[in-house]
């Protein structure tokens, strides 16, 4: 019968693992319940044949890219998965200073299994298989090698290297220094090289039967004291984690060896990787032309890709929210703009500007890192465009030579596709960033302006406003002064010198015309400005903006 697995991920799960060390897993903020419920649906439905009770094996590619909550997911379902299924979780990373991969395996089984099967250390059941070492041997050339010239007296790579016309004679002289006849040791390394291939299939053989063993001890054992099932059931999941963390010769001896135990019945593994990045790895060990994607799928029955979740879930997950609060700023004496209380707004306004850029997960967890540590390192009384670093921030991870002419204090112009003329700043914003992205303020107008022109009441109310990020390349593109003014706000350096006068008026005419969706995006706009003005943040000096974008970018997060 099928088995009912129950999982809830929305509160944080707090247990001891094998070593008996406290962990705790928060609750999942990436939504990622849905497809570990899936997942556990589709292997259980592989590995085991409920109807006929006929165990098969399977072997899963969990593929997703750094940052986007892969371990999360592996540790939390394996965890979970304990009180049902015989369950191994293996960081390969953690354990890649091993020489032998096939043993990091077993010896996690045997640990894991044996606690799940209420079995003491000294069972003789959950010992290591004495083929085991036969089989390492058997797997590891550079061992085969020395064991033949240790017991045959010769070296393998000296036979192969040697020509056909330099007949039988080696100069190479045995133990009691007579030249080696090569044909007499070639006829031996043959001979001892069949007893290996043999030697290994019996090995492979016999560690499969062990592995069969140590499921069925942990099915059959008394379960009671979890509440959810009284015995655990097939199919037994073995996950394996990390492997495209690890060192390429590592990554790939991994993959080579466990699949001489990929095939157990009623076993199914679930290899979680970055597939592009384990690719470079296997590129790195067989060459930059090998086809590593066709060479992975010879392992894997399927691979599942976890969807890269939003970033402002991905960065509410990795980053300190807490550091972006209105309070916060305050109490480090330092002024940013947008000016929001809330977290939640600024990291939303964060998040616009990295979906502007189309980032990947990893470099936008790393610039939303950058925009936190160096406003929290700013000297007190300092005021910064939160949008305009994590803009330049941006632009120099897209392309360095487009940031180096934005701060080089000239007249920006830049050919582009399609286009006929060179682009001054503005357009070239509006035309390669092209974006639907909002930018949030939530504030209380009243507080910011309480009349206007000291005489005329300000009746707007508390609430969010917004403004189109690509309404701000405005703002952004006169600041680094393109001298490109033909499609901002203001037609002459003249009236540039007074902007909040020429706002007000805006905001003004506005006051009593709120009810459609093209005049609160106008409004939006012009508060926007309103307070960036009056807080005179175009004062902040491009240099300013420049050394903290080359002071953070030297700070690099590389875990």
């Amino acid at each position: 019968m099928a088995v009912n697995v129950s999982l809830d991920w929305s509160a944080s799960l707090e247990g001891t693992d094998d070593k008996g060390r406290a962990f705790t897993f928060p609750e999942d903020k990436l939504d990622r319940q849905k497809y570990a419920e899936f997942i556990v649906r589709f292997l259980a439905d592989q590995g085991y044949n409920s109807t006929e009770g006929t165990p098969h094996n399977y072997v899963l590619n969990l593929n997703s890219e750094w940052g986007s909550g892969k371990t999360y997911f592996l540790k939390r379902l394996s965890e979970d998965l304990k009180d049902y299924y015989p369950t191994v979780y293996i960081d390969a990373w953690a354990q890649d200073y091993s020489e032998d991969p096939l043993m990091t395996v077993i010896s996690s089984m045997i640990k894991q299994l044996r606690v799940q099967a209420g079995k003491s250390e000294d069972d003789p059941l959950f010992k290591a298989p004495r083929k085991l070492v036969g089989l390492l041997k058997a797997v590891a050339p550079a061992v085969a090698r020395g064991l033949s010239k240790r017991y045959l007296g010769i070296d393998p790579a000296m036979i192969m290297d040697a020509a056909d016309e330099t007949g039988l004679e080696s100069e190479e002289l045995d133990d009691s220094g007579k030249p080696i006849d090569m044909g007499i040791a070639a006829s031996n390394l043959v001979s001892h090289l069949i007893k290996e291939h043999d030697a290994k299939a019996n090995a492979i053989d016999s560690i499969k039967i062990n592995v069969e063993e140590w499921v069925e001890a942990v099915i059959s054992a008394d379960n009671t004291e979890h509440t959810k099932t009284e015995k655990r059931t097939y199919p037994a999941f073995i996950f394996i984690d990390e492997l495209d963390r690890c060192r390429p010769s590592y990554a790939v001896e991994m993959l080579e060896t466990i699949k001489h135990i990929f095939d157990i019945p009623g076993v199914v593994f679930v290899v979680g990787t970055d597939t592009e990045q384990l690719q470079h790895a296997v590129k790195a060990i067989y060459g930059e032309g090998f086809d590593a994607r066709n060479y992975l799928g010879r392992f894997f029955n399927s691979r599942f890709t976890l969807r890269q979740p939003s970033f402002d879930d991905l960065l509410e997950v990795h980053c300190d929210l807490n550091k972006l609060s209105g309070a916060h700023f305050s109490d480090l004496g330092i002024q940013v703009w947008p000016e929001n209380d809330a977290p939640q707004d600024n990291i939303a306004n964060i998040t616009a500007v990295l979906n502007c850029f189309k980032l990947s997960a990893r470099p936008a967890i790393q610039i939303a890192d950058r925009v936190i540590a160096t406003i929290g390192n700013l000297p007190r009384g300092s005021k910064v465009d939160l949008l305009m670093l994590t803009i330049l921030l941006c632009i120099r991870e897209k392309d360095e030579a487009v940031y180096d002419d934005i701060v080089g204090y000239g007249d920006f112009k830049r050919a582009v596709k399609d286009y006929d003329s060179k682009l001054h700043l503005s357009e070239f914003m509006q035309v390669v960033y092209e974006n639907e992205e909002k930018v949030q303020l939530n504030f209380n107008p009243v507080e910011v302006a309480p009349t206007f022109f000291t005489t005329i009441p300000n009746t707007y109310i508390e609430t969010q406003y917004s403004l189109d990020l690509k309404d701000y390349f405005n703002l952004f593109s006169d600041f680094f002064d393109s001298k490109d003014i033909t499609d901002l706000m203001f037609s002459s350096r003249q009236q540039k010198s007074d902007p909040l006068s020429q706002i007000a008026n805006e905001l003004i005419n506005y006051q009593n015309r709120r009810d459609t969706k093209d005049n609160k995006k106008i409004i939006g706009k012009h508060w926007g400005d309103y307070t960036y003005y009056l807080g005179k943040f175009d004062k902040v000096k491009v240099k300013d903006y420049k050394d903290l974008v080359e002071l953070s970018s030297s700070l690099d997060w590389l875990d």
